[in-house]
């Protein structure tokens, strides 16, 4: 038997248009097709299965959400924009294992990006559903479009104490054919990406030096975790490999991103059985060549698979903020594990997800 972690999106539809995704995808079908008896009888079949919840906007289908949580039996995540999370009911929020909210850094920084007024609901319902006993994961999730101060926005969310855990990615939509500027913008702002990491893992080490507690930063905790143990990864958002993407018409989709591109789409919960989605879409070249790909295992199987849709040199550009990334961890590894050795850390501190809940850990 295999234990997976399935996106269900339980609607395309968002009820905000933010600057870098446009108010959720317009390909049919937006709402489910299937029944919630055939998810069941198809999620059934793993000993252990995660599900997470995905949109779209998931909570504008709070009713499907909740027939499905009375269903079937599984650990459940969502990722949300948090505009609703005050009117999901107290019963069902003491089951969710983890719940992802996408805020983008300070209130000026989000409310640019999603619309005015976002960061302070967003702030208001985190504190109503820990008041109403989620006492999960709570992870604040950044997309990080170009001209994003990553050392500011990241060290603003791990400070508020809010949040357990903090996870970015970059916006896709700077990477495009169809970026806006000539790509000089692009990679001046990667040079001051790549710098702001520097800082912030200067920070996240001294941190943990003057308080013994590792801050919950996920893809800097996440590599670590390798490179202390030493073990290769594959793909760390699992997309082809333990996590998949169910559509609302039932189809399979190995990514949640790629869902309409026909490399993607691996079976369906009809006639298809967990066990054998694994591995029909992979990351291919120049990953699987690169020197580092043991521990960034690839980074993304949509742009991997979608490499002519990228402006000139955009994969080298997403590279370069990667390689950094590892380098800068690398470099701090010896004064963790000495950290390790004389007691002030214990190296469980770095288990962290305890399994698959959506953080791709490669930014």
């Amino acid at each position: 038997m295999v234990a997976m972690h399935y996106h269900v999106i339980l609607t395309k539809e968002c009820n905000l248009n933010c600057n870098y995704c446009g108010g959720g995808s317009d390909s049919p079908p937006k709402e489910i097709q299937y029944s919630i008896s055939d998810l069941s009888s198809f999620v059934s079949q793993d000993e252990a299965p995660v599900i997470e919840f995905y949109g779209g906007e998931p909570l504008l289908r709070i009713g499907t959400m909740e027939k499905i949580m009375d269903a079937i039996h599984a650990r459940f995540v969502i990722q949300t924009n948090g505009m609703f999370l005050d009117r999901v009911k107290p019963q069902y929020l003491e089951k969710f294992h983890s719940i992802l909210v996408s805020i983008d850094g300070t209130k000026e920084m989000t409310d640019s990006n999603r619309s005015s007024g976002v960061y302070d609901k967003i702030m208001q319902n985190i504190s109503m559903i820990r008041q109403r006993g989620f006492s999960g994961d709570l992870i604040a999730r950044m997309t990080v479009p170009q001209d994003t101060d990553i050392y500011d926005n990241v060290l603003h969310l791990a400070n508020l104490k809010a949040f357990d855990h903090v996870h970015w990615q970059l916006g896709f939509e700077m990477f495009w054919e169809s970026g806006l500027d000539d790509g000089a913008g692009l990679e001046n702002w990667i040079d001051s990406y790549n710098a702001g990491i520097s800082s912030l893992v200067d920070w996240w080490v001294e941190e943990m030096a003057q308080t013994g507690k590792v801050p919950g930063i996920v893809p800097f905790i996440g590599v670590m975790k390798s490179l202390l143990c030493g073990a290769p990864s594959r793909l760390r958002c699992g997309s082809g490999i333990d996590f998949f993407t169910i559509m609302p018409d039932g189809r399979i989709s190995a990514c949640p991103v790629s869902i309409d591109f026909d490399f993607s789409v691996v079976g369906s919960i009809h006639n298809a059985a967990p066990a054998f989605l694994c591995d029909k879409a992979c990351v291919g070249e120049p990953c699987t060549s690169c020197d580092i790909f043991n521990i960034c295992g690839g980074r993304c199987l949509f742009v991997n698979r979608a490499q002519d849709m990228l402006r000139k040199n955009g994969y080298t550009l997403i590279c370069s903020t990667v390689k950094h990334l590892i380098r800068e961890l690398q470099a701090a590894a010896p004064r963790i594990r000495n950290l390790i050795d004389s007691g002030v850390l214990e190296r469980k501190d770095f288990e962290y997800p305890e399994f698959n809940k959506g953080c791709e850990i490669i930014p």
